[in-house]
């Protein structure tokens, strides 16, 4: 199978990319760079895949087509995060970096790919009103990414439709694990708990569904073979509390401190997304394999193994 991919050299599409060279299929990855992955780019300098470096607005069409032409399958996990932080100018940025590209993207192919993954989040259902929550469950995004991600399926399944192509739009849940660097619960639960420091925690009550970077990985793959159309949450059905996942971070790291709260508004009620994952079981064969503290333990590993090869700052700590 000829795969074209954005974003392979990311978190989640350098465990991607691992799967589908071991698959045996044929991938090209496209952007302005191979991305932070020294992964990725082992594999780009071995000619294992090839790269081609074009604008990461896809404007360069001509560029692009040669590339597209007779591809099977677009993969689709690449994202750009804007410079702004207002939520009007992000909410356009968002739009100008992570929405319009994919559009131009796909008018780029001469002869349409017939299959197109795109990675979505369950951040567009924003608060579900219960959980677990469903892929029929109407979308209620909150912010201006997940305005950006809801725009993006909705344009994708436009084009695919008109096109005669099948895309499968897998809403991932939290993901985590090995190569998880970005200013998130996990990685900063983590370094603060190797640098001997207490974490900071938001009141602690806020459920999510935590599913480990190998498993989105798997699903990502399965639903590339089958070709599957539809719409999917990838995750594992079990939701943790954020205090919990601190707490457990600290007794697995042998962390010989507590966390610290930030005051929160308590009128405000404690966000639960928790993924309903039927669908994905039924159509891509898909269950979550790794438990929480298994995967929690190995990223703690891979911290570690960071911080002795390349001596990897754990003192710069961010607010989960």
């Amino acid at each position: 199978m000829r795969v074209v991919m954005t974003g392979g050299g990311g978190f989640i599409g350098a465990h991607l990319l691992a799967r589908l060279v071991g698959a045996g299929m044929d991938v090209t990855l496209i952007g302005s760079t191979t991305g932070k992955s020294r992964y990725t780019e082992s594999l780009v300098r071995a000619g294992t895949v090839r790269f081609l470096r074009c604008s990461d607005t896809f404007a360069d069409e001509d560029i692009l087509r040669p590339a597209l032409a007779g591809v099977d399958a677009l993969v689709l996990l690449g994202y750009v995060l804007p410079a702004a932080m207002g939520p009007g100018q992000r909410l356009s940025e968002e739009f100008a970096l992570n929405v319009s590209p994919l559009i131009r993207l796909l008018r780029a192919t001469d002869t349409s790919p017939r299959h197109v993954v795109f990675a979505s989040s369950v951040a567009v259902y924003g608060v579900p009103r219960a959980v677990p929550v469903r892929e029929t469950d109407a979308p209620s995004p909150k912010t201006p990414y997940a305005i950006a991600k809801l725009a993006a399926e909705e344009s994708i399944q436009l084009l695919c439709d008109a096109a005669g192509s099948s895309a499968s739009i897998l809403r991932y849940a939290t993901v985590y694990g090995p190569g998880e660097t970005v200013s998130r619960a996990v990685p900063n639960f983590i370094r603060a708990a190797l640098a001997g420091q207490p974490p900071l925690v938001n009141g602690g009550a806020d459920e999510h569904d935590y599913v480990h970077v190998c498993d989105v990985a798997e699903a990502t793959l399965q639903a590339l073979r089958r070709h599957a159309a539809g719409t999917y949450n990838i995750g594992t059905g079990v939701g943790t509390r954020t205090l919990d996942l601190c707490n457990l971070v600290l007794r697995l790291a042998g962390a010989a401190t507590s966390p610290v709260f930030r005051m929160t508004d308590r009128s405000e009620k404690p966000v639960r997304v928790v993924c309903s994952t039927e669908r994905a079981s039924a159509d891509l064969g898909f269950v979550a394999r790794r438990q929480l503290s298994e995967g929690i333990t190995e990223e703690i590993g891979w911290f570690r193994s960071e911080a002795e090869a390349e001596a990897v700052p754990t003192a710069a700590l961010a607010i989960a």
